[in-house]
């Protein structure tokens, strides 16, 4: 049976309203071995929550250039920030976070699945459609 690795961090983004105004928010950042190459962002603000999966190698990517097409953006800002774009049919949210911060966690997570090395445990993943 495959065994499962989990890392996470916690760390606070810079939420930019449509007005250009700055809101610091919590976000969870998970990566599970199981799940070799995405990474779940939960963005915590006052009583809501929400939950975005996001491609490892595109968070890597965008550590140092634009990476993304679809509904998750990231591209380096101006000095340790990056900037990292979230669309859904109806809306667009923008928020800053820490180059330094997402590469170290990063770093975690290919210390725990090194890039190449990913493995689907297709039996579990079966399990999880059917459940």
């Amino acid at each position: 049976m495959f065994n499962e690795t989990r890392v996470g961090t916690m760390t606070v983004v810079e939420f930019v309203r449509p007005d250009g105004s700055i809101e610091p928010m919590n976000v969870d950042l998970q990566y599970r071995s199981d799940d070799p190459h995405a990474v779940t962002m939960r963005f915590h603000a006052r009583d809501r929550e929400s939950t975005w999966l996001v491609g490892r190698e595109l968070l890597s990517d965008g550590l140092l250039s634009p990476a993304g097409i679809g509904d998750v953006r990231l591209r380096p800002g101006k000095g340790d920030v990056l900037v990292l774009e979230l669309f859904t049919e109806d809306s667009h949210a923008v928020f800053h976070l820490s180059a330094d911060e997402l590469g170290r966690f990063l770093d975690s997570t290919y210390s725990a699945v090194p890039a190449g090395r990913e493995v689907v445990d297709f039996e579990l993943l079966l399990k999880d459609l059917l459940a």
